[in-house]
């Protein structure tokens, strides 16, 4: 778990930049007010030199405090935002991260059971709880690595992030992308920047008509000429522009594309101001910087069709300037320089999620980097989503009933040992003291309830399960959990079928843990027994949530029942 050192520090920042901005408000305001006074001397007095210059240089220093003082604001928003991470990180530390935003529950996939099963998506779900990604490559990145096991694990990466305290600045700076930034159509964006505007002869009509309001002007006070003619050019230079100067780019939503840049560029700012150990960390950073100026020519490319998009600059600039006519060439020049943004954009995209993974080692005080075995071993390995929760150390080599009292914490634990998995599959660090795997297909049967909706049983739903797995381990060697196995059926074809599935299990040779109540299933052979169990101190009933080998000697519904007064 990372220290805070640093947050003190912040607090003074704050304090300080709160100090500049209340300064440079209130100067703002009293030059707007001197401007708004001297302009009404002006008027109603007559003496228009004196408040015509008056005027004039309040008008210019209020130009010049908003120019000279933005940046002090855009630094207070920022630092606002580490103190916001500082509040997140300390939530997830006291596991009150439900009001966290983007649980991932769009990114689901309803026919991989595991998903809801592990709680690894959706409300109070490991993704809530793990993502400060906000950039949609940085959403399916750390979505993907949930779902999927991945051959390119970094864990010496990811744990070198949770030991950064730094670390917060950058997430505050990835805090500034804004909810567009999810959904915004990143292929529009390559398609855009990925083609050349045709020129044709017709788009150099209003460069003719500007040259000649050029020429023209000079000539009103040479030669005396009309001094009405230039304004029929302005109006034949917005009338052209119009006419023959027309593509997509122009519609294209170029103000949210800007921000997404502007956001990108500072938050690789903020990557590099941290120093990395690890290679794989740094050759993200050299990706990054590699294809910066892209990311520089598509922020400047997008920042000139936002401009053109305001419907006064695009009247005046195309009146004085043809504006659209110079924005073809620009454009033209400027994506030339932006091939490496994919790249850019998706190595942005694996910080995000190695990021997002490290906050197991951030935010809690145990964590470990995996090792490789064939089996499953574990050493005081816990669930990070279950506050205080009790560590168990754990071996899984083969097949285990799994028994125990109602409550006990049976289930719980096949969830902890799922999400441990999980997270080594995902190149993540582990919530345990040690931890030993291989990349392992995860499938399970934890929350297999009737749909009524779609006319499925309890049974039902648990034999599609069951299929799933039954069609998984002829192809590779996976973990599997089932919980209650098949409850939604009678005593003897529950026990019947329970039988022939752990015979199936074993014959492939097949991690799995089974929780039962059927105290039948604890003498099949080629099965391990291990059991969860409770006290009664002073007629009350206990739980110490630890794993113990062996089949459970106790039962708990009845006192259960007496307790809530139902017998």
């Amino acid at each position: 778990m990372v220290i805070f050192k640093k947050e003190n520090e912040l607090e003074l920042k704050i304090n300080k930049y709160k100090k500049i901005t209340t300064f440079s408000s209130i100067l703002r305001i009293s030059l707007a007010i001197l401007f708004v006074v001297f302009m009404i001397l002006l008027i109603s007095v007559g003496d228009y030199i004196l408040y015509g210059i008056l005027a004039g240089v309040s008008f210019v220093l209020f130009l010049l405090s908003m120019i000279l003082t933005n940046n002090f604001y855009n630094i207070l928003d920022n630092l606002k935002r580490v103190s916001d991470v500082y509040e997140s990180h300390k939530r997830r530390r006291e596991c009150k991260y439900n009001n966290f935003t983007d649980t991932g529950y769009d990114l689901i996939d309803k026919e991989d059971y595991k998903l809801l099963d592990l709680d690894l998506f959706g409300k109070n779900s490991i993704y809530q709880y793990l993502n400060i990604a906000r950039t949609k490559y940085g959403r399916i990145n750390l979505a993907d690595r949930l779902k999927n096991k991945t051959d390119d694990k970094h864990f010496e990466a990811v744990d070198e992030l949770s030991k950064i305290e730094d670390i917060v600045y950058l997430e505050a700076a990835i805090k500034g992308f804004d909810n567009r930034s999810k959904s915004l159509d990143y292929e529009a964006l390559y398609l855009t920047l990925g083609k050349k505007i045709a020129i044709n002869l017709l788009m150099f009509l209003p460069l003719l008509s500007f040259i000649g309001m050029l020429i023209y002007i000079p000539l009103i006070f040479t030669l005396g000429l009309n001094p009405y003619i230039p304004i029929v050019f302005l109006i034949t230079n917005i009338f052209l522009c119009k006419l023959f100067i027309r593509n997509d780019v122009f519609n294209l939503d170029s103000t949210s594309y800007y921000n997404l840049c502007d956001n990108y560029k500072f938050s690789i700012d903020e990557i590099n101001k941290i120093s990395f150990n690890d290679p794989y960390l740094n050759s993200l950073k050299d990706t990054l910087n590699k294809n910066y100026q892209s990311l520089v020519s598509a922020k400047s490319i997008f920042n000139l069709l936002a401009t053109r998009r305001n419907l006064l600059f695009n009247l005046v600039f195309n009146m004085v300037f043809v504006f659209d006519f110079w924005t073809l060439f620009i454009y033209n020049h400027k994506t030339k320089a932006c091939d490496g943004l994919k790249d850019l954009f998706e190595a942005f995209g694996e910080v995000e999620a190695l990021i997002s993974l490290s906050n197991i080692g951030f935010d809690n005080e145990v964590s470990c980097i995996p090792s490789n075995s064939l089996v499953i071993e574990g050493e005081e390995i816990y669930h990070p989503l279950v506050l205080n929760c009790v560590p168990n150390s754990f071996k899984l080599d083969g097949g285990v009933i799994l028994t125990g009292s109602n409550m006990s914490g049976k289930t719980t634990f096949m969830r902890t040992l799922g999400l441990a998995q999980t997270l080594y599959n995902a190149g993540g660090i582990i919530p345990a003291k040690s931890f030993s795997s291989s990349n392992l297909d995860i499938y399970t049967s934890l929350r297999a309830n009737d749909m009524l909706s779609e006319g499925i049983s309890t049974f039902y739903a648990e034999i599609l399960r069951m299929k799933k797995i039954n069609n998984a381990i002829k192809e590779n060697k996976c973990l599997i959990l089932v919980d209650e196995i098949f409850k939604g059926t009678n005593t003897n074809d529950r026990i019947n079928a329970s039988s022939q599935v752990v015979d199936k299990l074993n014959s492939f040779k097949q991690l799995f843990i089974i929780s039962t109540h059927d105290f039948e299933l604890c003498e099949l052979s080629n099965i391990k027994n291990f059991h969860f169990n409770e006290e009664y101190i002073d007629d009350k009933i206990s739980f110490d949530y630890k794993i113990k080998p062996g089949k459970s000697e106790t039962k708990n519904a009845i006192y259960l029942l007496k307790m809530a007064d139902i017998i």
